[in-house]
């Protein structure tokens, strides 16, 4: 099974070290790291290229890894990421897009292609989220794609120096290949 993932718009590759640029200067910005659990504000240049080239790494090594992350390229290259963790368990999705890109539909349409590989390439019988309550604009974005709402949820915000309150939410196998999504 490959890890290149095509939609209308966008294309969907593993993340690599090449990418530190447009990721550390995309994640460098507090409206997008403040909204994700894992990344520091300000961001560390040093530590993203460590977690590049594991993420590089652990494609490599597809499909035996827990983690696997992709890079969201459009037009003049990477504009966000996205990544599926616990692969072996419920994978949760997490992802990000760079403001300038914001409000142009392309993280539903990168959403519903990875969900549409992820079906595909594993044998995942759901699949989960957590997005913080103060970010409507991300649970909208997993309500389109077919995302029910599982209960409220803490999430850890590096950038945030704390916990925030979150919804945790649940998109099952059979409802998204049965919906239009798919």
């Amino acid at each position: 099974m490959t890890l290149g993932i095509a939609s209308g718009r966008l294309r969907l590759r593993p993340l690599a070290a090449t990418d530190i640029d447009r990721v550390a200067r995309f994640l460098g910005d507090f409206e997008v790291a403040g909204m994700l659990a894992r990344v520091p504000h300000p961001y560390d240049r040093a530590d993203g290229l460590e977690k590049l080239r594991a993420a590089e790494a652990a494609a490599a090594r597809w499909p035996d890894v827990e983690e696997i992350g992709f890079a969201i390229d459009h037009d003049d290259g990477l504009v966000g990421a996205m990544s599926f963790r616990a692969l072996r368990a419920t994978p949760v999705i997490g992802y990000w897009l760079g403001r300038p890109y914001w409000g142009q539909g392309l993280m539903s349409e990168a959403v519903r292609a990875a969900l549409g590989w992820l079906f595909t390439a594993t044998g995942a019988a759901a699949v989960e989220a957590s997005v913080m309550q103060d970010n409507p604009a991300s649970s909208a974005l997993l309500r389109k794609q077919g995302f029910d709402v599982i209960g409220p949820d803490a999430c850890s915000s590096l950038a945030r120096c704390g916990t925030v309150p979150a919804i945790r939410m649940r998109l099952e196998r059979a409802a998204f290949l049965g919906s239009s999504n798919a």
